[in-house]
């Protein structure tokens, strides 16, 4: 049972972090790179859609930097 309730958990862990970072970085990609991305894409709903998938990929690879990074702590996956 502990072994169920452990990787639930994980699992919960990682939807926090995307709820609560994704605005965020959204917001920050938006402030940085929205502005240059408008003098050569014209079309607000283009600029978002990079910049939201920006965002995710950013999240995927902080999970994996994450992940890698706990095994070496605690060595377990």
């Amino acid at each position: 049972m502990s072994e169920k309730r452990k990787q639930l958990m994980k699992t919960a862990l990682r939807v926090v972090f995307v709820i609560a970072w994704l605005p965020i970085l959204w917001l920050f990609l938006s402030a940085t790179i929205g502005n240059a991305l408008s003098m050569f894409v014209g079309q607000t709903w283009i600029i978002q859609s990079l910049i939201l998938g920006l965002s995710l990929l950013l999240i995927f690879f902080a999970f994996r930097y994450l992940t890698s990074l706990s095994e070496k702590i605690f060595g377990e996956k």
